[in-house]
């Protein structure tokens, strides 16, 4: 398996553990009406997705240092190249539909309340969620269309 092979089923595997627990934290403590501490929660699970991928990685790329290939431009660049157009036009969806249910909330007068605290909690994590979901799709798209060897 190839060393950027590797990297993304890390990073997909990682950011589906940590961000899992996160986001069934986050909707745990929105059940309760608790919105304390998920900054914290936050700040701790960006740590943890930093700390384990670099080190993972790196411990990876130290035990096969010998098999390292350099790295395809053809296929392999074409396959990234198109998982990271996917995952922004999917961003780019999300976002532009979280707008437009602002927009068509105001227009009937609808206040969704972003003013309060947990108004921005949950706008804050829907904004999350959307970068979260590209980025894994990012990643899990890649490995689909990187060429088996």
């Amino acid at each position: 398996m190839s060393h950027r092979r590797t990297h993304l089923w890390i990073s997909l595997i990682v950011g589906l553990a940590v961000w899992g627990a996160y986001f069934g934290h986050f909707l745990q403590q929105m059940r309760r009406g608790d919105t304390g501490g998920l900054a914290l929660w936050f700040l701790g699970a960006l740590a943890v997705i930093v700390v384990v991928e670099t080190v993972a990685t790196g411990l990876i790329a130290w035990l096969f240092r010998r098999r390292a290939r350099e790295l395809d431009d053809g296929p392999t660049l074409q396959a990234a190249l198109k998982a990271s157009h996917v995952a922004l036009m999917l961003l780019i969806v999300m976002a532009l539909t979280a707008a437009a249910v602002l927009a068509f909330a105001s227009l009937f007068g609808w206040s969704l309340d972003l003013s309060a605290a947990r108004g921005q909690v949950v706008a804050a994590n829907a904004l999350l969620a959307m970068v979260v979901i590209a980025e894994l799709l990012r990643a899990a798209l890649t490995l689909a269309l990187i060429p088996r060897r």
